[in-house]
């Protein structure tokens, strides 16, 4: 996933969709990412085109699996800066 889909934002989201989800899942997504890249004539190349279509695929098997894929980072972890990010 990072090779093809990491156009720089996304690294965390993906850790975390592996973590979450069944490999199944993750193999679904992909496959349906370059389907859709080839149906929608978008360039190999276009990394952030690629990447928003393969978040929206994981985001849909996570929410069929009642899973929201988002960190959560504590309010005052930040402020006190004890937390770990």
């Amino acid at each position: 996933m990072l090779l093809e889909y990491n156009e720089g934002r996304s690294k965390s989201f993906y850790c975390l969709a592996s973590a979450l989800l069944p490999v199944a899942d993750i193999e679904g997504a992909i496959t349906m990412t370059e389907q859709a890249v080839k149906d929608n004539d978008i360039s190999r190349q276009d990394i952030k085109a690629k990447a928003g279509i393969l978040r929206n695929y994981i985001n849909t098997y996570a929410g069929a699996r009642g899973i929201e894929l988002k960190l959560r980072i504590r309010a005052d972890d930040v402020l006190s800066n004890k937390g770990q990010y």
